[in-house]
């Protein structure tokens, strides 16, 4: 949709609807903010908003203005995930009793409300339409701040070891980099979603992504991806880039598209992209891999963390490997159901054990399963967000970065829609 069909869209919207599209908007501002947390948690802008989403959910969740959603096969599997989720996490904070442990608790529980309040909120192809708009828009502010690091100066930059690439990056007033990195994703997709729907036709929509305008987009994710310097968002875009290629196969004006992308980028740019970018990044993992360089190393030295922390999870009892570490009272568990375990599959395990991770795995391949229900433009969004979600989840946490999860899962809750809804 355009911005005035937008705009309409956002008026008609209900109070406890409308709430989560101003969230979208300011986040990437408030997380701008995120080093006020040092001075104190009631001055950090993140920190209330953080707070107060969960609480905006669950009152949303208990009006009856919130329209009601139909249960689909993909809720049972989140809800058993969440069964698990909510245990631990209760017994977790039982037994630390502290601030930073009910900090910890909103943050873990915040992304299973957000799943089901999506799924009340998206109710139609507008409602995913104007989510995805929406999370364009909120693109503007951290590639303006990209941009701005780049030709002035830097807010903050993070120098890398020779281990890792060597060079620096920036981050600018965020915590880390992987708040930049999912609003190169969201562009990314968001952007590609709107160039498909403007090729194939049946249902097309009104803004125009025309082949300048996706080509502009793609430069500045590229230009984002080489600022951050992050091997798992390079990945994550390539696949990406992939299907986006491959999906437009379909029709004369796609075909023309991906031979002119091909063209100009695989004979001029592929090798000095791969060569300055992306070699440096990996060279240890492959040296590695050929056992020219110890194991330890491994994902940045991520290997070496998880193996400390396996052994531990092997001490527990063994009911702690099926549904969770919090009740083991290890001194090890905030660490373990934590970011610092740098994976999202190392980190649902340990949170949830091994049930509770199998339940998320065919949760998000319920929602792949879906692919074959849709049109060529929501069959590239479905899958390329379920693509993204598994690559990233190696070595990194998507989970814990709410901007991300805002796009994530109002397309999860579009893909399990009845079928007389999906194109209303």
């Amino acid at each position: 949709m355009n911005i005035k069909s937008w705009w309409k869209w956002v008026k008609s919207l209900q109070a406890t609807r409308k709430w989560f599209v101003i969230l979208i908007l300011i986040r990437p501002i408030v997380d701008n903010f995120y080093d006020l947390k040092k001075f104190s948690a009631i001055s950090s802008p993140l920190y209330i908003v953080g707070v107060l989403t969960p609480v905006f959910i669950l009152m949303s969740l208990a009006s009856k203005k919130l329209p009601a959603s139909k249960s689909s096969g993909s809720d049972v599997l989140m809800g058993g995930f969440s069964a698990l989720l909510i245990f631990n996490c209760f017994v977790y904070y039982s037994l630390e009793l502290s601030v930073l442990a009910l900090g910890d608790t909103i943050k873990y529980l915040t992304p299973v409300l957000l799943y089901f309040y999506c799924r009340r909120f998206i109710q139609s192809r507008t409602d995913l339409l104007g989510i995805l708009t929406t999370c364009l828009i909120s693109c503007i502010f951290p590639f303006g701040l990209l941009i701005y690091e780049g030709i002035f100066n830097p807010i903050a930059v993070e120098y890398l070891t020779e281990g890792r690439g060597g060079g620096s990056r920036v981050r600018g007033g965020y915590g880390d980099i992987m708040n930049y990195a999912v609003y190169i994703v969201i562009l990314f997709l968001s952007s590609s979603y709107f160039f498909l729907n403007n090729i194939y036709k049946k249902y097309a929509i009104s803004l125009k992504f025309k082949p300048f305008h996706i080509v502009v987009c793609l430069l500045l994710c590229f230009y984002g991806l080489t600022a951050i310097k992050q091997v798992s968002t390079f990945a994550v875009c390539f696949a990406l880039f992939i299907l986006l290629m491959s999906h437009n196969l379909r029709n004369s004006k796609g075909i023309f598209f991906v031979l002119a992308v091909l063209l100009i980028v695989v004979p001029f740019f592929a090798e000095d992209i791969y060569v300055s970018q992306i070699d440096p990044l990996i060279h240890k993992e492959i040296a590695i891999a050929e056992g020219d360089a110890s194991s330890d190393g491994a994902l940045n030295g991520r290997m070496t963390r998880w193996e400390k922390y396996f052994e531990a999870w092997e001490q527990m009892p063994t009911i702690n490997h099926f549904i969770g570490v919090a009740s083991s009272n290890h001194p090890w568990i905030d660490i373990m159901i934590g970011g610092g375990m740098h994976s999202d599959y190392v980190r649902i395990l340990f949170l949830t054990g091994i049930i509770g991770l199998s339940f998320y795995v065919l949760f998000l391949l319920s929602i792949a399963i879906n692919y074959f229900r849709f049109e060529l433009p929501e069959k590239f969004l479905t899958l390329g967000m379920v693509a993204s979600i598994l690559l990233w989840s190696v070595s990194t946490i998507p989970t814990m970065y709410a901007p991300v999860l805002y796009m994530v899962f109002s397309i999860f809750a579009y893909s399990v829609l009845p079928n007389n809804k999906i194109y209303r």
